[in-house]
């Protein structure tokens, strides 16, 4: 074969290469973003390559997740299932974005930060992907309206919020309920849509969920799912714990079935409980953790719900006794939040009031396995939030003239 024949076979049609790079982890195509323009309008720009790049790891169960920690001088990104998980160095990575930055959700490697600088009465919301750098400012919303025009000492809070995405009309929506604590007190239920770029208020109807209570019972980061951000909560007046969904599509609320479970709703310590979703049999499940006491034995169960909407399907998936992790984490596992669980038995906690991370790992019936403390402070000041997010290369396209003329017309 001729030296000439050879050069011209090294020359790959371009559908090969893109399928080849379609295959490639996302930090090696950050890098080969480098190799040419063409390259880098492909793997940064390019949405149709984003969606099959994203779709192609899914299916092949090879999508890299990772979690987000937000404390006082830095945003961190941290390998939930690396050997060395307490190793600070090894497992780390430092973020470039603004101080003070709150996570208010995630969805398709997509995160809403909440930007506050050091003056607390300051937001300033964006969209941005901690893979590639891709950042989107967001208009200001009514709550962020009223919090800039009023005085500096006027504290405000977001309770509830989420972040998901409407498959049908292609629309990323990010949801906050928000509260400026003046005389009288401020509410704002807002919803902001990418395709419109523009924020509008949700009214509530008295008969509606959300007015039987006005704070999430723990976290108030929505769980996504189902197109679907959820949270615990226990409706006034009543025993029994519930689950509260806002459904992004169709912009309403609406409650989700609880587990049925043994023994009395009085075991159940309802500060210790979340809302999170787990990978299930290629796609996704809603999943409760529960916190009990039965027999003098503290117990955190772990359901997920097979038939979304199902009251009947929800199903152990596992459990076990936190009294024996209690001496492994210095003292008694109260006070905690699970941010990562997967079907296999592994769940990743941040201790609240430590501002330290700890994998557990339950194998059915065997005694727990619990790491060694991961101390997310390390000097960084108070850990404001932690959320799990997939590497991807979604970005978010500038309101086009189609969405504008759609936006005109209504």
């Amino acid at each position: 074969m001729s030296t000439k024949k050879l050069h011209h076979d090294r020359h790959l049609p371009e559908e090969i290469v893109v399928q080849i790079l379609c295959r490639l982890p996302i930090k090696p195509l950050i890098r080969f973003s480098s190799v040419s323009e063409r390259w880098h309008s492909l793997i940064i720009e390019d949405p149709q390559f984003a969606q099959s790049h994203f779709k192609l790891a899914s299916d092949r169960k090879t999508l890299t997740q990772r979690l987000l920690i937000s404390t006082d001088y830095q945003l961190r990104s941290l390998d939930p299932e690396t050997p060395s998980f307490a190793d600070n160095n090894s497992s780390l990575n430092n973020l470039t974005f603004a101080h003070f930055s709150n996570l208010l959700g995630c969805c398709n490697g997509l995160v809403c930060v909440d930007v506050d600088g050091y003056d607390y009465e300051k937001h300033d919301l964006s969209l941005w992907n901690p893979s590639t750098g891709f950042k989107r400012e967001l208009p200001d919303s009514d709550f962020v309206c009223a919090v800039k025009n009023l005085s500096r000492f006027a504290e405000s809070d977001i309770g509830r919020s989420g972040l998901g995405y409407v498959s049908s009309t292609d629309d990323y929506k990010i949801f906050i309920d928000a509260y400026v604590y003046t005389r009288p007190s401020q509410t704002f239920m807002e919803i902001y849509s990418s395709r419109l770029n523009c924020w509008k208020p949700i009214h509530v109807r008295e008969h509606d969920p959300p007015c039987s209570f006005r704070s999430p019972t723990t976290t108030g980061l929505g769980a996504l799912t189902n197109e679907a951000l959820h949270w615990f909560y226990r409706k006034v007046g009543e025993v029994e714990p519930t689950i509260l969904a806002f459904d992004l599509a169709k912009e309403e609320f609406r409650e989700v079935p609880f587990p049925t479970f043994d023994g009395d709703a009085d075991d159940v310590d309802v500060h210790d409980m979340g809302v999170q979703v787990v990978s299930r049999g290629g796609g996704e499940c809603l999943c409760v953790s529960i916190a009990r006491r039965r027999g003098g034995v503290n117990f955190m169960e772990f359901w997920v719900m097979r038939e979304y909407g199902v009251r009947e399907s929800w199903s152990m998936l596992f459990k076990f006794n936190t009294d024996h992790v209690s001496e492994s984490v210095g003292g008694n596992l109260c006070g905690y939040e699970a941010i990562f669980v997967t079907e296999g038995g592994t769940v990743i906690f941040r201790l609240r009031f430590r501002d330290r991370l700890v994998r557990i790992e339950c194998r059915r019936e065997a005694e727990p396995v619990c790491s060694t403390p991961f101390n997310v402070n390390d000097g960084d000041g108070p850990v404001y939030d932690v959320i799990a997010y997939n590497e991807t290369l979604f970005s978010v396209p500038k309101l086009g003239l189609r969405e504008m003329n759609e936006a005109d017309v209504s």
